[in-house]
C-alpha cells in the first residue's frame, strides 16, 4: 500500500465520522446488472431520470425518495431497446421530455410523476417539416428547443405544446446548414444560448422568443473561429460560461452582463494559449464554482466575476484529484473525485479546505463506486446519484440525506408513525415484520436505529428528525418527519 493511499484510507475513516452522512440504496432497479441511471432532473418534488430494469431498456422513471415510490413511468418503446428519454423539464405543473417510441423518432411526452399520468403530447412530424427535436428548455411560458428540418437544418424553435403553437423562431444559420442551438440559460429576463452562424462560428446568442429579439451577443473567437460557450451558470448578477478566444487565451472562464462590451474574459487561469477548460459551473455563496486545470490535474475554483476574485480552493494533492459533477445541496457542494488514481468517491465541501470531507459507505465492497456516475442531483432534502457501492448490486441509484434539509421542512402530515409529536415512543400503522427504524437528526447524523416494535425515543434530545422504515432486505418502506418533544 502506498503512503498516499494509506493517508487516503485513514482520511476516509475519520471523515466518515465528521460527515455523518451514509449513502442509501434507493432501489436495485436492474437485479441482473447496472440500471444505467442518467439524465436526472428534480421537478415537482420528484426526481425524474432514465434507467433500465434489464427487461425494458432505457425508459422514463420517477422517484419520491423511497423504494416503493421509485417506478418506471411508461414502456414507451416496448421491449429491450428503450425510448432513450431526454430533457426532463418542469412546465405548467407537468414534466415534459423527449422520447423515441422506436417508430416515429423523438416526440414530446409529459408526466405528472405517475404511470397513469404519463402521456404522449406532440408528434414532431405533425409540425410542418420537423424531423426531430432536442435541447428543450422552459422560457416565458413556452418551450424553446432545437428543431431539425431538411430545408433549414437544426434551428431555434418554440412550442406551447400544440401543433399550431409550434413555430420557428429564427433560421440563425440560413439554408440547410444547422446553427444547432444548445446550452440554454435564462438570465435577466432573456434566454442565452450557444449557436453557429455564417462567418462567426459557434458563439453566444440571446433571444426573447421572437425573431427580432434574437441576436449574437459577442463573437468571442473573432472571425470564423468558434468561441463555443458552454456550461452557462448565473451567479453574483452575471452569466458565467467557458469560452475559447482561440490562440490568445484558449478555453477559460468568461462572464457577461448581457452586452457585447460587458462580455469579457474573467481570468486566464493557464496564461497563454493553453486552456484550463472550466467545467461543472454551479452557483454557490454568491459566486460561481467550477473545476479547471492548472496543469496536469483539475482543481475546484470559485469566482465573483473579477480576476482577483477568481481563486482555487487549496486542497492537499493527497486528499483528492479530478473533482467532477459539482452539485449544490443543503448548504454544501457535493462532487465526485478520486483518491489516488482509481478510487472515485463522493465528497462534500463547504468552500473551505477544512470543510472538505469524503462521504463513504462503510459497507461498500467497491474501490471506485462513483466511477460511472453521470450526474449528482439535489432534490428537496435528498441528494440523488448513481453509484456501485456493492459489487453484487451493480451501479444503481442512491440517495443521501441533507445535513440541514430536514430542519428546514415542515413535519409531514403522514400519520403512519404516531403520536407525532411524541415524548417517548413511536408506533407504526401496518408495521412490517422485522422492520427497522433509522432516525436521522437535522445534521444528517444517525440518531437511532431500532426495530419497529421498540421505537423508544425517550433518550433523544428534543427536536425534528427524519424517520426511515426499512424491510429486512434494505428496501425503504416509509419516510416521515417526526418531532420529539
Amino acid at each position: 500500500m502506498t503512503v498516499r493511499f494509506l493517508f487516503a484510507s485513514l482520511f476516509a475513516c475519520t471523515t466518515l465520522i465528521s460527515s455523518a452522512q451514509i449513502p442509501s440504496l434507493l432501489r436495485d432497479i436492474n437485479p441482473s446488472g447496472n440500471s444505467s441511471t442518467a439524465v436526472n432532473t428534480c421537478a415537482n418534488g420528484l426526481v425524474f431520470f432514465r434507467a433500465t430494469d434489464g427487461a425494458h431498456g432505457l425508459e422514463p422513471w420517477a422517484s419520491d425518495g423511497t423504494t416503493e415510490g421509485t417506478v418506471m413511468l411508461r414502456d414507451i418503446n416496448p421491449g429491450a431497446d428503450g425510448s432513450l428519454p431526454l430533457g426532463f423539464i418542469a412546465w405548467n405543473g407537468q414534466v415534459y421530455f423527449a422520447a423515441d417510441n422506436g417508430v416515429d423518432g423523438y416526440q414530446l411526452w409529459s408526466t405528472d410523476g405517475t404511470v397513469a399520468g404519463t402521456q404522449f403530447e406532440l408528434a414532431i412530424d405533425d409540425v410542418q417539416d420537423l424531423e426531430s427535436s432536442s435541447n428543450f428548455t422552459v422560457y416565458n411560458d413556452m418551450i424553446v428547443f432545437s428543431g431539425l428540418t431538411g430545408a433549414l437544418g437544426g434551428e431555434l424553435w418554440r412550442t406551447d405544446g400544440t401543433v399550431d403553437g409550434t413555430q420557428l423562431i429564427l433560421d440563425i444559420n440560413p439554408g440547410t446548414l444547422s446553427s444547432s442551438p444548445r446550452e440554454f440559460m435564462p438570465y435577466n429576463g432573456l434566454l442565452y444560448f450557444s449557436a453557429r452562424s455564417p462567418g462567426v462560428g459557434e458563439e453566444l446568442w440571446v433571444t426573447d422568443g421572437t425573431a427580432a429579439g434574437t441576436h449574437l451577443v459577442k463573437d468571442i473567437d473573432e472571425g470564423t473561429g468558434a468561441g463555443t460557450p458552454s456550461g452557462l451558470a448565473v451567479a453574483n448578477g452575471l452569466l458565467f460560461f467557458n469560452g475559447d478566444d482561440g490562440f490568445l487565451h484558449g478555453t477559460e472562464l468568461w462572464a457577461t452582463d448581457g452586452t457585447t462590451e460587458g462580455t469579457t474574459l474573467v481570468k486566464d487561469i493557464i496564461p497563454g494559449s493553453n486552456s484550463s477548460l472550466p467545467r461543472n459551473l454551479v452557483a454557490f455563496n454568491n459566486e460561481v464554482w467550477f473545476t479547471a486545470y492548472t496543469g496536469s490535474e483539475s482543481h475546484i475554483w470559485h469566482s465573483d466575476g473579477t480576476e482577483a476574485g477568481t481563486v482555487m480552493l487549496e486542497l492537499p494533492v493527497e486528499l483528492l484529484t479530478e473533482p467532477d459533477k459539482l452539485a449544490v445541496h443543503g448548504g454544501s457542494i457535493y462532487f465526485a473525485a478520486y483518491i489516488d488514481t482509481f478510487y472515485k468517491q463522493l465528497w462534500r465541501t463547504d468552500g473551505t479546505a477544512a470543510g472538505t470531507v469524503q462521504i463513504v459507505d462503510p459497507g461498500s465492497t467497491s474501490v471506485s463506486p462513483l466511477s460511472g456516475t453521470t450526474s449528482i442531483t439535489s432534490c428537496g432534502d435528498l441528494l440523488f446519484f448513481s453509484a456501485a457501492y456493492d459489487e453484487a448490486v451493480g451501479a444503481e441509484p442512491y440517495t443521501l440525506l441533507s445535513p440541514v434539509g430536514i430542519g428546514e421542512q415542515r413535519v409531514s402530515n403522514n400519520a403512519r408513525l404516531y403520536p407525532n409529536p411524541t415524548t417517548d415512543r413511536l408506533t407504526m400503522v401496518d408495521a412490517p415484520a422485522k422492520g427497522t427504524l433509522r432516525l436521522f437528526a437535522t445534521d444528517g447524523s444517525l440518531a437511532l436505529e431500532t426495530n419497529v416494535y421498540d421505537m423508544d425515543l425517550s433518550a433523544l434530545p428534543t427536536g425534528l428528525y427524519l424517520a426511515r422504515i426499512r424491510a429486512t432486505d434494505g428496501t425503504v418502506l416509509h419516510v416521515q418527519r417526526v418531532v420529539k418533544e
